[in-house]
């Protein structure tokens, strides 16, 4: 059927109604959505997010509503809500009765600020015998206790109200409309949309422990909700009560009802022998065929996603969907709300909106600078789900369809947009920071680490990104600040340039690889400290990985194995989120540690260089090399007796003596110990002078004392102490041959 058509008019004529320019986001539904099709998971995420963030933001009546709550409401925890509503639907008008309790946390708790808009009009707030004031303005609600309350104690009050609540252009708060000429009404409260339709703290971070609702409608009309239906009652008026009981922790914005003439049908997930829970689905009459295959998934995927985290969490009550107007699908605690077209009932995107049971609905982030949390875990659900029905090939696969190539940040800084909030980026590169995570850990950690999150303090409650990484930490026993703060808070992603040059060791017949690595990217970081994956390949031998730590901007590793490596791949099996590039081998100074000396005594290493015609001119540029060594500008070999003590660095350049173009340069350092002595101090006074060549003269020629260390009186290391040791010294004193002492090895 071509639902998706009169889903796209549909949205013109909403856009129209506002005045605002319609084009952009309409063609970019249109275009994702098509005909009946695979999606790939960048696209269905598009419409996810797109139409959560578009909705709202071209809603100029809720526009304050787009932003959190400016009441102080840090003095209380909301511990449980009754929520009753007779809902007219011809007259688009609802009644609600709500019932407040609530924790004091504080001494001299004495108003009671909630969030709720003022297009709804308030009949009375009231306690058991007595009559509340308030102030109701804007999308607040003010209520004045009957006394000060001190921290412990437990308020109960009641807000009664009627009215017809704000409407979103049909896509978000609470919604009157249709479905095939059948009444349907909806609610779809995240982010800041609870308050449009009933008295709340709508906030993510304070769930209420328990919650009852009661649901009046039309007896031609179903009632969908959260939680367990535990009663239906007909009230003799043609109308007929829902009443649904909901035992576990619920945020505000997952609380949700759903109308209209559904056909009900049930399957079972069944997580032991003789124990099932019920998977109920509400489905438009004309989408009832269609859906029996669709949804039929529903119980394997609860399984699968089970197994890989721990058990479903709302275990005691239900899972289940239900059809509405909206476009995309929303994940409410037990029912998820899926849209009535193909989109609805789209494979992916029911293993998404059952993913986020576990991550946004049991686990929920404290603030929508997290949405990640559930966006970016429900996302990465899908990958999983085909990785365990399809292998791993299909997981990879999976995640290159989320291949995010934009300047956000995982990140939410500005929370007032909408826009920003549902950002493709929190979806796609969301579930990227897992897959990484996942291959920097390990699968048997990773795992391990998603289950110690779902056993956490934060189970039933709520959690920032500071905290799963704490727990990330905690499971894997070593720090990762360094992926967190480069993937989350990060933009872009690292462009690894790479090259390679292999030669054969004589020595012992193994080969050595130089491998350069280079992250060219402008963007912040400039550095992506991470774990890198290089397969190499063999000709007679099975390929191999290898794995290098990559925390530099620009080096050359030093890779050693038993056979000839032909081929050597980055990350083919793409774990990273990157661009990469390589390169032929053009010309590099080789990374070396130059050897340490000792001060006085003779020296020697050399700079090595790969590549171009293998003639090249060494230089020092931009430092001088300690005292006492010189470079030769062939070889490359640093040479001569140190006069210092200590570490020293400088600036190395090389060139291709044939190409100019073909240049390196590296900085090394060189450290020497402090020396024994000073050579040619034949009388041990701490200086060379005269007196040592006397020194000398006297033990050779007038039977002096012979040196307490021959080593200093053996100028030119000949090993003996004689007539051309004298002339050594008298040149180094006093001639200009620039001959230099050094340490002889003359025996005592």
């Amino acid at each position: 059927m071509k639902v998706t058509l009169s889903f796209f008019l549909f949205i013109m004529v909403m856009l129209a109604v506002c005045h605002l320019p319609a084009i952009a986001f309409a063609d970019d539904i249109q275009k994702i959505i098509g005909e009946e099709r695979p999606l790939t998971p960048t696209e269905m995420h598009t419409i996810l997010g797109k139409l959560k963030a578009e909705g709202l933001e071209r809603s100029r009546a809720l526009k304050s509503a787009a932003e959190p709550s400016a009441l102080s409401q840090l003095d209380y925890d909301a511990s449980f809500y009754r929520v009753a509503l007779e809902i007219y639907d011809i007259s688009e008008t609802i009644r609600g009765e709500v019932l407040i309790e609530v924790r004091s946390l504080v001494d001299g708790f004495d108003s009671l600020n909630l969030d709720f808009d003022n297009a709804l009009t308030i009949d009375s707030v009231y306690m058991p015998g007595m009559v509340l004031s308030y102030t109701h303005g804007g999308q607040s609600l003010v209520v004045e206790l009957d006394r000060a309350y001190n921290s412990g104690e437990l308020i109960s009050l009641t807000v009664v109200y009627h009215g017809t609540p704000t409407q979103s252009v049909g896509f978000q708060g609470f919604l009157f409309d249709t479905h095939n000429g059948a009444p349907m009404v909806s609610t779809l409260s995240e982010p800041y949309m609870a308050r449009t339709w009933w008295p709340c703290k709508d906030r993510p971070d304070d769930k209420a422990d328990s919650m009852d609702i009661v649901i009046s409608c039309d007896t031609a009309l179903y009632c969908a909700s959260n939680g367990k239906l535990i009663d239906t009652t007909r009230n003799g008026d043609g109308t007929w009560t829902f009443s649904y009981e909901v035992r576990y922790p619920i945020a505000t914005y997952l609380f949700s009802i759903a109308i209209s003439d559904y056909v009900v049908w049930k399957n079972y997930y069944h997580y032991g022998p003789s124990d099932s829970m019920e998977i109920v689905h509400h489905v438009y009459p004309d989408q009832y065929t269609y859906s029996l295959s669709h949804y039929d998934i529903t119980p394997d995927a609860v399984s699968i996603l089970a197994g890989k985290f721990g058990q479903y969490p709302f275990l005691d009550e239900k899972y289940g969907h239900a059809n509405f107007e909206w476009g995309g699908g929303m994940e409410h605690q037990t029912c998820t709300s899926m849209s009535g077209d193909w989109f609805g009932f789209y494979e992916p995107v029911v293993v998404h909106e059952l993913g986020h049971q576990w991550w946004g609905d049991m686990i929920t982030c404290e603030s929508w600078h997290d949405i990640w949390l559930n966006e970016g875990f429900a996302s990465y659900c899908e990958a999983l789900y085909y990785e365990e029905i399809e292998g791993k090939a299909s997981y990879h696969s999976y995640m290159q369809g989320m291949n995010y190539g934009g300047e956000r940040t995982i990140y939410v800084e500005d929370t007032t947009s909408v826009a920003n909030i549902f950002n493709i980026v929190v979806y796609d590169k969301g579930a990227w920071l897992l897959h990484m995570l996942r291959h920097v850990v390990g699968d048997a950690n990773f795992f391990d680490i998603l289950q110690a999150y779902y056993n956490s303090s934060a189970q039933y409650s709520h959690a920032n990104s500071e905290f799963f990484e704490s727990v990330c930490e905690s499971d894997y026993g070593q720090e990762l600040d360094y992926f967190f703060d480069e993937w989350l808070y990060g933009t872009y992603r690292p462009s690894y340039i790479y090259e390679r040059f292999v030669e054969q060791d004589v020595s012992d017949g193994s080969w050595i690889t130089y491998l350069r690595l280079y992250q060219g990217q402008a963007t912040d970081p400039q550095v992506f400290i991470m774990p890198i994956d290089f397969v190499v390949s063999y000709a007679t031998a099975p390929a191999e990985t290898l794995v290098v730590f990559n925390d530099v901007r620009d080096t050359i590793y030093t890779i050693r194995t038993d056979r000839e490596p032909l081929a050597m791949d980055l990350d083919p099996d793409r774990w990273i989120l990157r661009y990469e590039t390589e390169l032929s081998w053009s010309y590099h100074i080789l990374p070396t540690l130059l050897d340490t000396g000792k001060q006085y005594e003779p020296y020697e290493d050399s700079v090595p260089v790969r590549g171009g015609t293998g003639e090249h001119r060494f230089s020092i540029v931009n430092s001088t090399l300690p005292d006492g060594l010189v470079i030769d500008s062939i070889t490359g070999v640093i040479s001569g007796v140190p006069a210092v003590m200590g570490e020293h660095t400088f600036m190395v350049k090389a060139r291709d003596r044939w190409n100019q173009a073909s240049k390196d340069s590296v900085e090394l350092t060189v450290y020497f110990t402090e020396g024994e002595g000073i050579p040619g101090d034949a009388n041990l006074d701490e200086s060379v002078n005269l007196l040592d060549i006397l020194f000398i003269i006297d033990f050779l020629y007038d039977e002096g004392p012979a040196p307490s260390d021959p080593r200093f009186a053996d100028v030119d290391a000949d090993c003996e102490i004689n007539l051309l040791d004298i002339l050594g010294l008298i040149d180094y004193l006093y001639g200009e041959e620039g001959f230099i002492p050094q340490m002889g090895c003359a025996e005592k």
